[in-house]
């Protein structure tokens, strides 16, 4: 690779074939879920649309195909903005277009398959905060501390394998924090709010592992060879390692802010929902109640005054 600059973070682009091949997939699902729920007269938001394509598979595409992707194996922070972004950024993408319902809306019901294994025991097992941010910290360090990471730089095949592994476990801790069925019933708007906050605490451990280390833990990563010095402008491999950690620390911090906000409005969005179904159920027992007392009123009149043949007779 040519050394890097600020030129090339726009304008040095790769072939990633699991990154295509997973943005491909699923693209490929949102919109067929999307054209079956307008088959059945359901209008999906082009703002779901619209997030799920620029946070969700812009930035996918972005971390594999894009600048990211190209110099992820000539430097180790590269590689770790990739896994920050692929693990973090992609998974709120997906969960702001809202597949939950979208899922439901295209089947009509939610007795489908998918309801049923995530109502399952080991679902919600998996789902509860506590296990799916543990699984979320615990899948980005097996990255850096085995051969996990190194493997994906010299792999296509593990490289495929570590994306589904990465989008799978930010998904299943982020999309529960958008979607009120799939978390216990104890975690309201306001819970999920202070869960995103912790998970940004949380998250910030990987980086500070890395980041105060005094060995190298990727000593095989390719961009430490000598063959890659040209390109890396005499950037020394412990040096590469904390900046991987410090990338780490400072992706996972400036993301928070916008779960957050994506949380919080998620949160107006459920409480404008439940105010319109209160109102209507509110209404619907006005109606119910005026209709009772409308036939009981009528009850007390004599039985020609509503019967239309008496009626005729005296208006003729």
């Amino acid at each position: 690779m040519p050394p890097l600059s600020a030129t090339r973070l726009l304008t040095e682009w790769t072939w990633s074939t699991g990154g295509v091949l997973l943005a491909v997939a699923l693209t490929t699902g949102y919109f067929a879920l999307v054209v079956r729920a307008r088959r059945r007269g359901v209008r999906w938001p082009w703002s779901r649309i619209a997030l799920f394509l620029t946070i969700g598979i812009g930035v996918l595409v972005y971390a594999t195909c894009g600048p990211v992707g190209a110099y992820r194996t000539t430097f180790m922070f590269m590689f770790a903005v990739q896994v920050v972004l692929v693990g973090t950024i992609v998974p709120v993408g997906i969960a702001l277009g809202d597949p939950m319902r979208l899922f439901t809306a295209a089947a009509g019901h939610d007795q489908t398959w998918l309801h049923r294994g995530l109502r399952s025991r080991v679902a919600k097992t998996i789902l509860h905060p506590a296990v799916s941010a543990v699984l979320d910290i615990s899948g980005i360090m097996l990255v850096f501390f085995t051969g996990y990471g190194v493997a994906a730089t010299r792999s296509e095949v593990v490289e495929a394998v570590l994306l589904v592994h990465l989008v799978t476990i930010g998904v299943a801790f982020g999309v529960p924090l958008l979607v009120d069925e799939l978390l216990p019933r104890w975690a309201t708007p306001p819970v999920r709010i202070m869960l995103a906050f912790f998970d940004g605490l949380i998250d910030a451990v990987p980086g500070i592992v890395v980041f105060t280390r005094s060995y190298l833990l990727m000593p095989d990563f390719p961009g430490f060879a000598s063959a890659a010095a040209s390109a890396r402008n005499g950037l020394s491999a412990m040096q590469d390692q904390r900046f991987a950690g410090g990338s780490l620390l400072l992706a996972t911090e400036l993301i928070g802010v916008p779960v957050l906000g994506a949380v919080f409005m998620e949160w107006l969005r459920s409480d404008a929902e439940e105010t319109r179904e209160v109102d209507a159920r509110l209404d619907e027992q006005e109606q119910t109640r005026q209709a009772s007392e409308a036939q009981e009123g009528a009850g007390d009149e004599p039985w020609w005054v509503n019967d239309p043949r008496m009626a005729e007779r005296f208006r003729r």
